[in-house]
């Protein structure tokens, strides 16, 4: 019997029979939960305000536990007004204010005397803060012949009145399983990686505040719909399709009414209207959905906001399921449906760009499962339930349209679906949720990234043929930017300052896939690059960093930007004016009350 069957132990949770990795041989996956457990109790030593018990602390511990200074010397690396960030720089040091005679032997702490020293240093640490949050994340479990090691990340977040401060690590613990199964007990921790955030001078507490609430709140859209939540609107509704649990409507930002002031258009669900908020001159917003005709009951999935025949004002593009709704503003904030064109029935999100340069801004829709998957899959709630799906190279998603805008003086407003004639058809059949337009090669014109989910991603390069007509070429292979995993969301930037374009992409980090797709027995009879290709889905985030040739490298690692968590947008910001773009993820999934299938 193997050290890991040793420390396991059926759970007798009533989840037990629904997800028990011990009955499907998942040892390694049992051993993560106790081991979090354990974790999370120094989450809690160090969170609370009072002192940490030491004899609470010594059965988390090994009579042999030793480990390396947990806060060792930072280097600061980056500083400004608001923020100073340091980093942990070649072997773990010991600090500076560290005289104890338990700091010896390669700078180890022996004993429950020297975990609680060097805990201590963390309490120190969260000092000038009133509200504290820890949290580790399992990401490896690995057994070898000195016992079991897990590798985890490790967040610590302190706020007050008087500073901020966020601490990220990476330690590697190693651990002595427990006769009962249940309780393993740390044998060492080592430090493997570290970065600090905190804030100074006058910038003190966040950077932001949430405001939602003071710009919204005199709207009765806001009490009665926004307020209430994803979770009390998914029992009433009556959509069953498949991506209707998730809740994945977008918004759009514009002045439709011509006074200097953006104003917000908010998609919702089927049955709930979508909201277009007018921003008045105080900051709060009024909602002015059903004067300005806007207030769809359909599906929306994503807006936009442009001027579609170049009259100076804002009109409104709304993506709802199997259609795209035209609307022509009138610069007051008044809007009238001129069309409805007809598209695969999932659609996800939109984009617009001058692809021909004729001066006209044209429409990309980007769709998700095609209609043949939501009539067939009624009771699947994500595609890769679906029976014979390819999860980590599906090529079987709805078709992607392009629309080229016609539109003009004479002959009034017209759409045209250009999507095969300019070559866009070539992987059109990817699962898709974003795309976005830039001009990569600097050759004048806009190319077309898209990101696609459970596999490949398309970058499109706009050529002139030999005719002068323009047409598209999928050169994601080429270029090294398929970026095969769970593709979210893509943005552009110069992040690197070279005059060339970069690409940021949203994935989905996992520490449970990164876990689990690096055991020998996963997808032991798989062939090799299938199984890379499954544990890239585990890895989180892409920066790919435009080498000036047609080709992009992944400076993912080196940059630090993998862990965006379960992230669905992601945008470059300039967040501090310092003229160096920032990365924003938004990430998350749905939260309930019942947490025990977490």
């Amino acid at each position: 019997m193997s050290t890991l069957d040793k420390s396991v132990d059926a759970s007798t949770s009533p989840w037990s029979g629904i997800d028990d990795p011990s009955s499907d041989g998942w040892d390694s996956e049992v051993f993560s939960a106790l081991a979090t457990q354990q974790l999370n109790r120094i989450g809690k030593f160090l969170t609370q305000a009072n002192p940490i018990d030491k004899q609470e602390l010594k059965s988390l511990l090994a009579a042999t536990f030793r480990c390396e200074d947990l806060l060792p010397l930072l280097s600061e690396c980056y500083r400004d007004e608001a923020l100073i960030v340091e980093r942990m720089e070649g072997e773990t040091q010991t600090s500076s204010n560290d005289s104890s005679p338990q700091s010896i032997q390669g700078l180890a702490f022996h004993g429950v005397d020297g975990m609680l020293q060097a805990l201590s240093q963390f309490k120190t640490l969260l000092a000038d803060t009133d509200a504290s949050h820890s949290k580790f994340k399992v990401f490896r479990v690995e057994q070898s012949s000195e016992g079991i090691t897990t590798r985890q990340y490790f967040s610590l977040s302190g706020h007050g009145s008087r500073r901020t401060i966020q601490h990220n690590a990476t330690w590697s613990a190693r651990w002595q399983p427990s006769e009962d199964g249940k309780r393993p007990r740390l044998l060492s921790i080592s430090v493997e990686d570290v970065e600090q955030v905190s804030t100074h001078g006058a910038q003190r507490s966040k950077l932001f505040s949430d405001c939602t609430e003071s710009a919204l709140a005199g709207n009765e859209s806001y009490e009665k719909q926004l307020k209430l939540g994803w979770n009390h609107w998914l029992e009433r509704g009556q959509d069953d399709h498949h991506y209707f649990i998730l809740s994945t409507p977008g918004l759009a930002i514009g002045d439709v009414d011509g006074d200097g002031l953006d104003d917000l258009y908010l998609c919702q669900e089927g049955g709930l209207p979508n909201r277009l908020f007018r921003q008045q001159m105080d900051g709060t917003l009024l909602d002015i959905s059903e004067e300005a005709g806007v207030d769809l009951l359909e599906n929306s999935r994503s807006a936009l906001l442009v001027d579609l025949d170049n009259d100076g004002d804002q009109d409104l593009v709304v993506a709802v399921l199997g259609g795209i709704v035209i609307a022509k503003g009138n610069g007051l904030g008044e809007f009238s449906i001129h069309d409805v064109l007809p598209t695969a029935d999932d659609v996800m999100s939109l984009s617009a760009a001058d692809f021909d340069q004729d001066g006209r801004l044209d429409v990309y829709v980007c769709a998700y499962a095609p209609s043949s998957f939501l009539e067939q899959s009624m009771n699947v709630l994500i595609a890769a339930e679906a029976e014979n799906f390819v999860y980590h190279d599906a090529n079987n998603g709805a078709q992607n349209h392009l629309f080229r805008n016609e539109t003009t003086a004479k002959d009034g407003w017209r759409f045209r679906d250009v999507t095969k004639e300019i070559g866009l058809y070539e992987n059109n059949r990817r699962w898709s949720l974003a795309a976005s337009w830039e001009d990569f090669d600097n050759d004048g014109d806009q190319d077309l990234y898209v990101a696609n989910d459970y596999g490949r991603n398309n970058l499109y390069r706009n050529d002139l043929d030999a005719s002068g007509r323009r047409r598209f070429a999928d050169v994601a292979a080429t270029a090294g930017v398929e970026d095969s995993a769970s593709g979210m969301s893509v943005s552009w930037s110069d992040y690197d300052q070279d005059g060339w374009m970069d690409i940021y992409v949203s994935n989905m980090y996992s520490s449970a896939g990164n876990r689990i797709a690096y055991q020998e027995r996963f997808k032991a009879d798989a062939p090799l690059d299938v199984k890379q290709r499954l544990q890239r889905f585990a890895r989180g985030n892409t920066l790919l960093q435009n080498q000036r040739d047609g080709t992009f490298a992944d400076t993912s690692l080196e940059a630090g930007v993998t862990m965006g968590r379960w992230a669905w947008g992601s945008q470059f910001v300039d967040i501090n004016n310092d003229g160096r773009d920032d990365l924003v993820v938004a990430n998350g999934y749905i939260t309930t009350e019942d947490t025990s299938d977490l």
